[in-house]
């Protein structure tokens, strides 16, 4: 009874937190008025990474195969460092609102929209994922049914998002990103001092759990190649990251809170890691993606349960009302004005009755409740497949020449790929590219050459005109250079 009591406690608290922020304008619901600090920035920054990828999903990796589960997180790490150092201060430069305004910026209207549409119908699968995440929290610690704990999750996150926007989503990410670590060591703990200690040592866990950074069923493909790709590039160039960025001060303030979050996701990443490995020699037989809510279950005891439990409830929450309040934004701003401009005023509005509508669509796709991690990388292959590219294209347009219409194929080609890719085992992809050309992807690409292979169309697109533009070249003037010799 005193853990409900906790747990309800805290959902009211992220209510009331979203409630005083409700009366705010355009500029304060979209990027906070610009005015955040580093910290600020970092923290709300890390409590966006850690939502349920890298909380259940880790903890369930870690329980099924031991420490190298942490790379789901350090490769996101990995790949804030360059973002820190090549690119936080130039996308805050772009005064833009969203990932979307950097791309029409450079390329126009038409690159915009579809690049909208994509990010708005991949991030309802990310929202979904957390929204399963908090559903199987609550279902596995209360013994709740999973479709009202889903709801329960729904409706509270999206009703706080909708009432304060970015606002009250920095404001509750500070004490979100609070909660969560500090649920997770105690967790930790109780975890380390019910005996696992002694089973971690006495063979009480599978050959390979304890290995890193590979294992025989892990290995340096996954670590070099499929994450990085796959899962790294989403935080090199994604919306929710980006949200972050214009939201602070200034590019100076932006570069330091994404290094600074990079660093503080490494040891974050080992500890959760280490929780699953931990839930493996003390509760073996389970479900992985249950090694979270059995553990507190099992080791914390009646009042703790309750802090433990709303600090992951508070890390699975922060990410996904990040991801709602930038897709809301991005339909408003990138898709609807496009078409009707209603002013600041009107595009205001329609954000916030998005953020309605995206967390029920998102409330629907969770209901199907399909794992977290699949959800999660089905997402992450459509957006890395049609954006990541031409949005890293458009932010060195100054370097980097690309036409708008090799921007549009390149997200068409890229991001329908990537879809294709993912239909019942990329059955109509294989069909085209023949067993000779799968052989071939395989051989050179490795076994998740699907999901590789949009990110490779979509840069062979962008880069192919300034290739055949300096190979004409090159054979003009190779040509001039043969009739001038004639002419001799």
């Amino acid at each position: 009874m005193l853990d409900s009591v906790v747990v309800a406690f805290y959902f009211a608290f992220m209510l009331f937190l979203g409630w005083r922020s409700r009366r705010q304008d355009a500029q304060s619901y979209w990027v906070a008025k610009r005015s955040y600090s580093t910290p600020r920035i970092a923290m709300s920054l890390v409590a966006t990474v850690f939502g349920a990828s890298s909380t259940m999903g880790i903890i369930g990796m870690g329980y099924q195969r031991g420490l190298t589960a942490a790379w789901w997180a350090l490769i996101g790490g990995m790949a804030l460092i360059p973002c820190a150092f090549f690119l936080a201060e130039r996308i805050r430069r772009q005064k833009a609102m969203t990932l979307p305004d950097i791309l029409r910026e450079a390329y126009g209207d038409r690159v915009s929209v579809l690049a909208g549409i994509m990010i708005a119908i991949a991030w309802c699968g990310v929202i979904a994922a957390q929204i399963i995440a908090g559903g199987r929290l609550i279902s596995g610690f209360f013994g709740m049914d999973m479709g009202l704990a889903i709801a329960g999750v729904a409706v509270v996150f999206t009703i706080y998002t909708f009432w304060g926007g970015q606002l009250s989503v920095i404001r509750t990410d500070f004490w979100q990103l609070f909660l969560f670590i500090g649920g997770l060591i105690v967790a930790l703990g109780f975890l380390w001092s019910g005996g696992n200690s002694f089973q971690l040592g006495a063979g009480g866990l599978p050959e390979g759990h304890l290995d890193f950074p590979v294992t025989k069923t892990f290995g340096w493909y996954e670590v070099m190649i499929f994450y990085p790709l796959i899962v790294g590039f989403p935080y090199l160039v994604g919306p929710d990251i980006y949200s972050r960025i214009f939201c602070a001060k200034d590019g100076l303030t932006a570069r330091k809170a994404v290094f600074a979050s990079a660093l503080v996701i490494v040891p974050i990443a080992f500890l959760l890691a280490f929780f699953g490995v931990m839930a493996r020699a003390a509760l073996p037989g389970i479900a992985p993606e249950a090694a979270l809510p059995q553990a507190i279950s099992s080791f914390v005891p009646v009042g703790l349960k309750g802090i433990i439990l709303a600090g992951f409830l508070a890390a699975v929450m922060s990410s996904a009302d990040t991801c709602l309040i930038s897709a809301s934004t991005i339909i408003s701003l990138n898709v609807v004005r496009p078409f009707k401009d209603l002013g600041e005023e009107g595009h205001y509005r329609i954000t916030r009755v998005l953020v309605l509508v995206l967390g029920v669509i998102s409330w629907l796709i969770a209901s199907r409740q399909a794992g977290i991690i699949a959800s999660l990388l089905l997402a992450y292959s459509v957006f890395v497949g049609g954006v990541v590219f031409p949005t890293l294209c458009a932010l060195f347009k100054d370097r980097i020449r690309v036409s708008s219409t090799a921007a549009l194929f390149s997200i068409i080609a890229g991001g329908g790929l990537a879809l294709l890719g993912k239909f019942e085992g990329g059955i109509i992809v294989k069909i085209f590219i023949t067993e000779h050309g799968q052989a071939l992807l395989q051989s050179t690409f490795g076994p998740q050459y699907l999901a590789i292979l949009p990110l490779i169309v979509s840069a062979a697109i962008l880069g192919g005109r300034p290739l055949l533009l300096q190979i004409s070249n090159r054979s003009q003037k190779k040509h001039t250079g043969i009739e001038n010799n004639l002419s001799f």
